[in-house]
């Protein structure tokens, strides 16, 4: 479902997101920070620049965009679980995760089952983070969102209609 549902995206949002996206695909980690910096400043600017949530919200929406397009979505009574392991296959304990990297997981995952309110709470209450957290909280979406389009997903099962 995704975060579009309580608010709507706006292109400028989509294109900062997606230069960002391009910024840590070639690695430029310089123009990178200094590009999250701007826009986790605060006061947010006024040149006419999406602001930190509306990035926040495009990032977000486009992780569960991802995770949904790669797996399907879930069918009745189903809801996504996301397990995390190391590349060695051990599991991830959540609470050993940075704050910025429980959100990324919990926003999403609220998304993903379809807890609209609880989303939508998550990105209000990370508009509230002061800027350092802001920086983190959108530079660890950027990079899970980069990793998810790389991840190798199987195929989603095929599904007979009638």
């Amino acid at each position: 479902m995704g975060s579009k549902a309580g608010r709507p995206h706006s292109p400028s949002a989509a294109a900062l997101g997606g230069r960002l996206m391009k910024l840590v695909g070639d690695r430029d980690a310089a123009l990178f920070s200094r590009e999250i910096s701007r826009v986790c400043a605060e006061p947010q600017a006024t040149d006419g620049q999406p602001d930190y949530g509306e990035v926040l919200a495009w990032v977000v929406d486009a992780i569960v965009g991802v995770i949904t397009a790669r797996l399907g979505a879930a069918g009745p009574g189903e809801t996504f679980v996301l397990d995390l392991h190391f590349t060695d296959g051990t599991h991830v304990d959540v609470d050993d995760l940075a704050a910025s990297e429980r959100w990324v997981l919990q926003t999403v995952t609220a998304f993903l089952a379809e807890e609209v309110a609880a989303g939508e709470q998550l990105l209000a209450v990370a508009e509230q983070f002061d800027p350092t957290q802001r920086a983190d909280t959108l530079a660890d979406a950027i990079i899970w969102l980069d990793f998810v389009l790389d991840v190798d997903l199987p195929d989603p099962p095929d599904v007979t209609t009638t």
